[in-house]
């Protein structure tokens, strides 16, 4: 028999004893992994143990950093410190951005996005992406603002962080945001005239970056807030057409955990015509030995949304949305930057954009709607592309099939404005026109049903002319 007097032995302690802060907020266990925990690395945050690293330690830190460095960068970063200039078009801003003021890591930062803006706009490809067509918008006003230059750098590690998986290039991202969100709240509390411009510039940059809802739904609440406060001089600000389009701002519930309610049959119909149409690209880059890990990744994404819930909470619909968002922001840059981008790339990015359109019904209230207005200029685009190369090229077979994907595409984005009550520009209107009459043609039939109530053109060739009116 036991004695009274014995007890259980105590069992061993496995809780974190000198974990990080958020580890301890949360009530997780943390590895104690310095200068980032695992935990704060899978949850896309600056870890507090960064804050009681020695300077020394920092600057170690930095340079581990994995940033694609090459001697040719290396050199011509030493060349814009000797000589304060820069061959890229958009670092010619003024005032001029003072480079023997950024330390090489920084400039590192400056040098990649500016590089990559180059490259697009060179290619006329940088309107196929939601952000690399503002990197000289935000880099002038950034050469006098700080807090928006902090906001870019900290893109600019994301995306570099993104490419290799690198930890610590994400804690320079985390950094750059840490001191971008001070200074955008010194602006905010001095808020004029002058700097409005730059508090909205670190706003957008900042909210397509942030990874938990609390943080986002702060800076969309403070950007709308912005926007109204800009109404009276709107139209002297860089921003006008952003502004122009606030009614795509969510409004955001009250709590993280507020629950919804069923998903309606028409937007679950939605999602399930989605999936046959990403099927047939799918089936179509299969049959012609095309990459098709882009679009299966998206079909799974596609079929997880399926099974959303009425108990699912606003934080819980958030981070389901989270993969589609960190596509929408890299993966474009990504294949534009090909040598030669094949036609069936640009078909899977308008898909990829088209999914943002689509499941705006059922997120309303944490950004569907905001990244789906992001998405309609690109989707646009690469129909004015394949319109305008059809012109030149009608025989190649490839081309006429990916004007055929289009179509769904274009309808998406046709019904989104009507849902957004965005305006449909005549430019746009004719596009979708033209994309249609080349799928009736090739489908050989004498009309095709628009779903969205808008007619078709008349059945005419794509002639130059017409072509022209678009571009």
């Amino acid at each position: 028999m036991t004695s009274p007097t014995s007890q259980t032995p105590r069992r061993k302690h496995t809780k974190s004893r000198n974990g990080c802060e958020t580890c301890k907020r949360r009530h997780i266990r943390c590895d104690e992994t310095s200068p980032q925990c695992n935990n704060c690395t899978k949850y896309k945050h600056r870890c507090p143990y960064q804050d009681v690293l020695e300077n020394g330690q920092r600057e170690s830190t930095l340079i581990k950093a994995n940033l694609l460095w090459t001697s040719e960068i290396e050199a011509e970063i030493r060349s814009w410190q000797q000589t304060g200039r820069s061959s890229f078009p958009s670092l010619c801003v003024f005032p001029a951005i003072p480079f023997e003021n950024f330390s090489p890591e920084d400039l590192r930062l400056i040098h990649h996005v500016a590089s990559i803006s180059s490259e697009l706009c060179t290619s006329d490809s940088s309107n196929f992406t939601i952000w690399v067509g503002q990197v000289p918008l935000f880099l002038e006003i950034g050469a006098t603002y700080s807090f928006v230059m902090n906001s870019l750098l900290a893109l600019s590690a994301s995306h570099l962080a993104w490419l290799t998986g690198c930890p610590l290039t994400s804690n320079m991202a985390f950094e750059h945001r840490g001191l971008a969100l001070k200074g955008l709240h010194e602006a905010i509390g001095s808020f004029l005239r002058e700097n409005s411009d730059a508090v909205l510039a670190a706003s957008l940059l900042l909210s397509w970056q942030a990874t938990e809802w609390r943080d986002w739904t702060r800076l969309m609440h403070g950007t709308s807030s912005i926007i109204d406060a800009m109404q009276p001089w709107k139209n002297e600000s860089q921003f006008e057409d952003f502004i122009a389009e606030k009614s795509t701002f969510p409004t955001a519930p009250p709590s993280p955990d507020t629950p919804f309610n069923c998903p309606k049959h028409a937007d679950l119909d939605a999602l399930r015509l989605a999936s046959v149409q990403l099927r047939e690209v799918e089936a179509y880059l299969k049959e012609n030995m095309g990459g098709t890990e882009a679009i299966t990744q998206l079909i799974n994404f596609v079929e997880g949304l399926r099974t959303l819930s009425p108990s699912d909470t606003t934080t819980q619909r958030f981070d389901m949305l989270d993969p589609l968002r960190t596509w929408l922001l890299w993966l474009p840059v990504m294949y534009v930057q090909q040598t030669q981008m094949p036609l069936s790339a640009f078909v899977v990015l308008a898909y990829y954009y088209t999914i943002a359109l689509i499941v705006e019904p059922l997120f309303p209230e944490i950004g569907a709607a905001y990244f789906g207005s992001l998405s309609l200029n690109p989707i646009e685009e690469i129909a004015r592309r394949l319109v305008s190369l059809n012109a030149c090229q009608t025989s190649q077979v490839d081309l006429h099939t990916a004007l055929n994907f289009m179509a769904y595409p274009m309808d998406m984005a046709c019904k989104f404005r009507i849902r957004m009550g965005l305006a449909l520009p005549e430019r746009v209107a004719l596009l979708r026109q033209l994309i249609y009459t080349h799928r009736v043609r090739a489908m050989g039939r004498e009309h095709v049903v628009i779903t969205s109530g808008l007619a078709p053109a008349a059945m005419s060739s794509l002639s130059l002319d017409v072509v022209q009116k678009i571009m």
